[in-house]
């Protein structure tokens, strides 16, 4: 399908607003983590357990960069990798105490940033912005 100038139009004002509401978020705290982990660590927290290769899948990651993931978040004590029960040649992986403390931490501080951009808008643009959001976590899953 050959996108109209309209769709291509909005394409490239999305990719610039999520581009800079990025920069944004990641300037409040990143815990010393990297985007991927920070990632990976929120997927596994919305399936927990989970195996390895449902995060690779869920995050668009090849198998070893996500057994790379999940090592560098075990070696640090943010996740845990147990065997699949289901499955003997699997592991299933679960954010530890320290992992679900660390997003929480990371939460507050990121929220706190864009809530101070919130504040800037109106009532009826924040209700909008609401309403919205959806669609957004929409295309943000749906790759």
């Amino acid at each position: 399908m050959i996108a109209t100038t309209l769709e291509a139009t909005t394409a490239a004002r999305l990719q610039l607003v999520a581009t800079r509401l990025m920069r944004m978020i990641r300037r409040h705290g990143a815990a010393g983590l990297s985007p991927s982990q920070v990632s990976a660590l929120v997927t596994v927290e919305e399936g927990e357990p989970m195996r390895i290769s449902t995060l690779a899948t869920l995050e668009m990651l090849g198998a070893p960069a996500a057994t790379r993931v999940v090592a560098s978040l075990e070696e640090i004590g943010l996740l845990t990798r147990g065997a699949d029960p289901d499955d003997g040649r699997a592991w299933r992986v679960a954010l530890t105490s320290a992992g679900h403390d660390t997003l929480a931490t990371l939460r507050a501080a990121r929220s706190l940033g864009i809530e101070q951009r919130l504040a800037t808008l109106t009532a009826a643009e924040r209700r909008l912005l609401e309403r919205s959001l959806p669609i957004l976590e929409k295309l943000g899953r749906d790759a």
